[in-house]
């Protein structure tokens, strides 16, 4: 019931991902892990905990690919379950279970990944991809979003979405954004939304983690830097 993007910037390094689902609350779910400079591995459909040793292997400096291997060979119900994983060369792997609910698949392009389940069929996966590659030159976060728009707007998954959310990780621990819309009728267009409204204070709030001293409020931070001011 989720479709999703896992992808690496190639400017600025960054890995982020983005996904969205009929589950309500799924950014709150333990459905990846980052491995800072390293990488990231994904699960979807059913929570499982292939992930997690995913990342073990990303931690090692073994790739994607080995992290792979390594989740499908882990798990005695890996038929349902669906997985992604992104290395810090921007290396790609994937993998859809023949027990996930149809339609199930994923499209892996250069430095990403985008897959789902109980999709409309695979028109969702096409669109999500040919968005994401429409969105070249954007901000990476940005085209994230636009992955999730192309796969809503060619059709999404049975049933509609009913929450979504977006992380962007660097180097350090820690996301640099880390949104999520719990409960929406149209939680990507939410998100979109929230992401235009905290945009502009990423900057504020790493200088707020790097050097608080003098550092004015976020209200005042944003008249300073001539952007308007959040109602």
């Amino acid at each position: 019931m989720t479709f999703a993007i896992v992808a690496r910037d190639k400017a600025t390094g960054q890995i982020g991902v983005a996904k969205t689902t009929r589950t309500l609350a799924a950014g709150g779910l333990d459905l990846y892990r980052h491995v800072p400079k390293l990488g990231l591995c994904l699960g979807i459909s059913t929570v499982g905990r292939c992930h997690k040793v995913g990342a073990v292997m990303i931690s090692n400096g073994l790739g994607a690919e080995f992290a792979m291997q390594t989740m499908v060979r882990s798990d005695e119900h890996i038929a349902y379950r669906q997985l992604a994983a992104i290395d810090a060369e921007g290396r790609v792997s994937a993998f859809t279970g023949a027990s996930c609910f149809p339609y199930a698949g994923h499209i892996t392009g250069d430095g990403f990944v985008v897959l789902g389940n109980v999709l409309v069929g695979p028109e969702t996966t096409k669109g999500m991809e040919q968005a994401y590659l429409k969105s070249e030159g954007q901000p990476f976060a940005s085209r994230l979003l636009a992955c999730l728009e192309g796969g809503r707007d060619a059709g999404g998954q049975h049933g509609g979405q009913r929450s979504a959310d977006i992380a962007v990780f660097g180097d350090r621990e820690g996301a640099l954004l880390d949104l999520r819309i719990d409960i929406s009728p149209e939680p990507v267009g939410a998100l979109v939304e929230l992401y235009e409204q905290f945009a502009p204070l990423v900057p504020y709030y790493e200088l707020h983690r790097l050097a608080p001293n003098g550092l004015p409020r976020a209200d005042d931070w944003l008249k300073q830097q001539g952007l308007a001011k959040i109602d």
